[in-house]
């Protein structure tokens, strides 16, 4: 879903959907964890952000399905043309997993993503280990209602 982050970018996809490249504008790990957290705690639809430099990156997490849409970060109306919308059937306990597996295999360069002077890389790491740790044992308690049996509300 993303890759290993290399000169300030990280390239976002999920299956279907093109490929986006987003920028250290947004600090996306501990910001898409922690929406991603709040998401499995609440079983609520969230959603995560990105910068593409230019233009604006959306991606609701519903349920059962992730809806990409792109849009331009300027200030007037937008015409129907103007905007990308992109759907993927990935669900959120997968789109969580996928966030978990990606960050947590390369949590230094995550941790100063966005750091832009490397002043708190430790400290960023010790946070985003912390984060992932609570991520992962979410996954594994919400794992339950992604089953055939439930409907989600």
């Amino acid at each position: 879903m993303l890759t290993k982050p290399q000169f300030g970018w990280s390239d976002f996809s999920l299956e279907g959907t093109s490929v986006y490249g987003l920028s250290y504008l947004t600090d996306i790990a501990f910001e898409w964890i922690d929406a991603a957290i709040s998401g499995l705690k609440n079983l609520s639809p969230f959603c995560v952000r990105g910068n593409l430099e230019p233009n604006r990156f959306l991606c609701a997490v519903s349920f059962w399905n992730c809806h990409i849409i792109i849009e331009d970060d300027a200030g007037f109306p937008l015409e129907k043309e103007d905007i990308v919308h992109e759907y993927s059937h990935t669900s959120m306990l997968e789109f969580c997993r996928q966030l978990y597996d990606d960050i947590s295999s390369c949590t230094d360069e995550w941790a100063s993503f966005a750091d832009y002077q490397n002043e708190n890389t430790e400290e960023n790491k010790q946070a985003l280990t912390g984060k992932l740790e609570e991520l992962k044992e979410l996954i594994i308690e919400k794992e339950k209602f992604f089953g055939e049996s439930y409907w989600l509300l």
